[in-house]
């Protein structure tokens, strides 16, 4: 359990430091979308953690869960951003974006 915890904690501080560079990249400054940007991922990334870390597929039954995963949430996130941001003007691309620079971004430092 404390395993998973762990996983959970570093995976959400490291997206929302991740997430946060992709929104300063695309020179957003609202307070109040950065707020959202962090709730958002607050309420996404525990779920797809926790989801990838309780299933135990392996090979392309594992990339498929991920890719599932992985655009669920950015559809998700792209239905609250274009709810709840002020100036985030395209919303999807903005989710897309942000979550493959997250991503990608995190498998190249765990290969680190």
């Amino acid at each position: 359990m404390k395993e998973i915890l762990l996983s959970l904690v570093v995976s959400l501080v490291l997206t929302w430091v991740l997430e946060s560079l992709a929104y300063l990249f695309v020179r957003k400054k609202s307070l109040s979308d950065y707020l959202v940007l962090l709730l958002v991922n607050l309420v996404t990334n525990p779920v797809v953690v926790l989801i990838s870390v309780c299933t135990s597929f392996s090979g392309a039954a594992d990339v498929v869960l991920t890719a599932v995963l992985e655009v669920s949430a950015v559809l998700v996130e792209w239905q609250l951003y274009k709810h709840c941001a002020e100036r985030i003007e395209k919303p999807f691309l903005f989710a897309a974006f942000a979550n493959v620079f997250s991503y990608f971004t995190g498998l190249i430092l765990q290969l680190l």
